[in-house]
């Protein structure tokens, strides 16, 4: 299989299975923040991230360190799989603890203790299957990561909306969660074993240690950017109140909701990426180029969206009852956009092994992003929180992209941005035109994609040829 023909096939495989994913997430997301409240929504918003928050420094940044390992030498596989297995139990069990000790002492009600012990749990056997997900990604074949994926979404959508419109509470809800991520877990372990590839029946504290050491440099970064993603979370609820969590919540989940475009694309490439350099054939460049134009197709005119036509999204997703979201969603259009810029560049630089500056921005970025919340959030509230997380992920994409540069040589900017900055400025000329309304949110997709596709044919048409080729083989 050739390598367009795979990178095609795995973009493809991510992408079918995080959009239905993240439909049925968003739908469940809709369904509970409409019965529950915000002071429900509010709740579970914040055990979900305070679980997140606690057992993301249990993956020590080892998928990433084993997808780019097992890509370079497939045979590493069952090593690293047991090596990772061990280090992550251990951690990650330590997160989970301290996760409800936190709620404890920080005097939440006995519902949210226990719903963070499930939710903290559904976390790290999702780190779990996430070695076997990266196992998959190193041997370049995404379909059943995207499978489990699906499935547990799909799951976790269907049975809780059931579950919520039967008058099921946050804990019920959580331990649907948890079941979920068993099932889509034992799933992609048992595809793994089909083809030959178990972890290996040596366990061992001292690997387990020496990966973990290994791969800290990642670690700390994913750790820290986790923590840059939900500690405006916590600190909004610290602050304020599960009102405003959940209103910031709204917000929060339209803008998660269409980062699968970045995460997809990225585990696509990132073999390839890992294989590349400046003299391979195609080169390093070509590779960023094209990763870094297909995701600011996709997330700068959501990004554009968020910030014209809050109002009929909010409207539509939630009802009135969540108006004040609308000034969240705004706000969070920059992140929007900008997100999966500051994602890709920093895995062009895991690929290539060029990952020690990363922990380094991302702490800057972090500790600026905590210091502006505590200044704004009590005079603004969610607002201010959804105000800095576009600036920090500005600051993230300047500074990621800046350094995958210094690797793969001076970018077009000329080719990566001149499609998307088109389509943009057509929806904002169709919210300009029709207003903040529901037909200006139908019209304005259509009006973005004519106008891509149109300044594309125009400009770089063999760009759009290569695009309809690899979707054909894959």
């Amino acid at each position: 299989m050739t390598g367009a023909r795979t990178i095609a096939r795995n973009a493809l495989a991510v992408s079918a299975a995080q959009v239905l994913g993240k439909l049925a997430s968003l739908g469940f997301y809709v369904v509970m923040a409409r019965v529950l409240g915000e002071q429900g929504f509010g709740a579970y918003t914040f055990a979900l991230s305070l679980a997140q928050l606690t057992t993301v420094f249990a993956g020590f940044g080892i998928d990433e360190w084993m997808a780019r390992t097992i890509a370079r030498d497939p045979k590493t596989a069952p090593r690293l799989m047991t090596d990772a297995l061990v280090a992550k139990s251990a951690f990650g069990v330590a997160g989970c603890v301290a996760a409800v000790v936190f709620a404890v002492v920080a005097g939440y009600s006995g519902e949210v203790q226990l719903t963070v012990a499930f939710l903290a749990l559904g976390a790290l056997v999702e780190l779990y299957m996430n070695i076997f997900n990266a196992t998959f990604q190193g041997l370049d074949d995404l379909r059943w990561p995207a499978a489990a994926t699906m499935l547990e979404r799909a799951s976790i959508g269907i049975i809780g909306i059931v579950a919520l419109l039967a008058g099921a509470g946050i804990v019920v809800v959580a331990a649907i969660y948890l079941a979920c991520a068993l099932a889509a877990t034992a799933l992609v372990m048992v595809r793994l074993a089909a083809i030959g590839v178990r972890p290996a029946p040596s366990p061992s504290a001292a690997r387990a240690l020496g990966l973990v050491k290994m791969t800290f440099t990642i670690g700390l970064t994913v750790l820290l950017n986790t923590a840059l993603f939900r500690v405006d979370t916590v600190l909004l609820s610290l602050i304020k109140d599960d009102a405003a969590v959940g209103f910031y919540g709204a917000a929060y989940r339209l803008l998660e909701s269409p980062l699968f475009v970045a995460y997809g694309m990225t585990a696509a490439l990132l073999p390839a990426l890992s294989r590349a350099s400046r003299t391979s054939a195609p080169p390093l460049r070509d590779l960023v180029e094209t990763g870094l134009k297909l995701i600011l197709c996709a997330l700068a005119p959501i990004g554009t969206a968020f910030a014209v036509l809050a109002e009929p999204i909010v409207d539509v997703v939630y009802g009135p009852d969540y108006a004040d979201a609308v000034a969240a969603v705004r706000l969070l259009g920059g992140a929007a956009a900008l997100y999966g810029v500051g994602y890709f560049g920093a895995f062009v630089l895991i690929a290539q092994g060029r990952q020690r500056i990363l922990p380094q921005i991302t702490a800057g970025v972090l500790v600026l992003n905590v210091v502006l919340n505590l200044v704004l959030i009590p005079a603004w509230s969610f607002r201010g929180a959804a105000l800095v997380t576009s600036l920090s992920e500005l600051l993230l994409a300047i500074a990621f992209m800046g350094y995958a540069m210094r690797v793969a040589g001076r970018l077009s900017a000329r080719r990566v941005l001149s499609g998307p900055l088109a389509g943009c400025v057509a929806i904002a000329l169709v919210a300009l035109a029709l207003g903040p309304t529901v037909p200006a949110l139908v019209v304005a997709p259509i009006a973005y994609v004519v106008v891509l596709l149109a300044v594309e044919r125009w400009l770089y048409p063999q760009d759009l040829r290569t695009l309809v080729a690899m979707v054909r083989r894959g």
